[in-house]
């Protein structure tokens, strides 16, 4: 004859507690550490690097092409050498661009915040944050092109910044200034690449070269 467990107060220590009784089948609630929820919260960082880095080429390709896009609706040059210029030259030179933005992004935060950055789930973040950049196929409309491709630039910064405090565990204006130095240095250089004749930088940055395309063949739009 079983009787039931004496009542026990609060304050009573554990070792005066009874044992559990055999069959009751409770099994016990394991507790979410720590450790469990960054696994969980890091899951993108599982993702492999040659995908991440395959992913943000194709990203600047679409970026490219979507500059082209837009390119074709000005009636200037030869449509397909600017093409050929555009992804032979201008998506390499903005792939190495966008490694040496995070390595700079790197070194600026761990200048300001003393902070360690994993180089490699860095890269894995920031590959995959190149998604907005796929948004620039939008700029084969003409009404929008322009709006288009800083808004998709404008996303890509967003979604990099994103990265970037992840993976540094922090936030604030070193984070910040430490994206945003890395981003000067890839939109300078891309600024460079559409001026002149060179009409090889990709997304928006081709405006810079219809203009001088405009420019230097001496067409002039009087309003009437």
């Amino acid at each position: 004859m079983r009787y039931p467990p004496p009542d026990i107060p609060p304050d009573a220590s554990t070792s005066d507690r009874p044992a559990p009784v055999e069959g009751d089948n409770i099994a016990p609630i394991s507790p979410v550490t720590p450790r469990r929820r960054r696994r969980i919260a890091n899951v993108d960082a599982l993702v492999p690097m040659p995908f991440a880095l395959v992913f943000a080429l194709a990203a600047m390709v679409a970026f490219a092409f979507g500059g082209w896009l837009w390119w074709l609706t000005s009636g200037l040059g030869d449509p397909r050498a600017t093409l050929t210029k555009t992804l032979t030259v201008g998506v390499p030179f903005s792939f190495a661009l966008w490694i040496a933005w995070l390595v700079v992004s790197i070194a600026v935060v761990q200048r300001l915040g003393r902070t360690l950055v994993p180089v490699d789930r860095l890269l894995r973040e920031a590959g995959l944050a190149c998604w907005p950049l796929f948004l620039a196929l939008g700029m084969a409309i003409p009404a929008v092109s322009f709006g288009v491709g800083l808004v998709a630039i404008g996303g890509w910064v967003a979604a990099t910044q994103a990265a970037l405090a992840r993976v540094a565990g922090r936030t604030g204006r070193g984070v910040l200034a430490a994206n945003l130095a890395g981003f000067a240095l890839w939109c300078v250089v891309m600024s460079l690449l559409a001026s002149g004749d060179h009409a090889i930088a990709p997304g928006p940055f081709v405006a810079e070269s219809i203009w001088e395309a405009v420019t230097s063949q001496g067409i002039v739009v009087v309003a009437q």
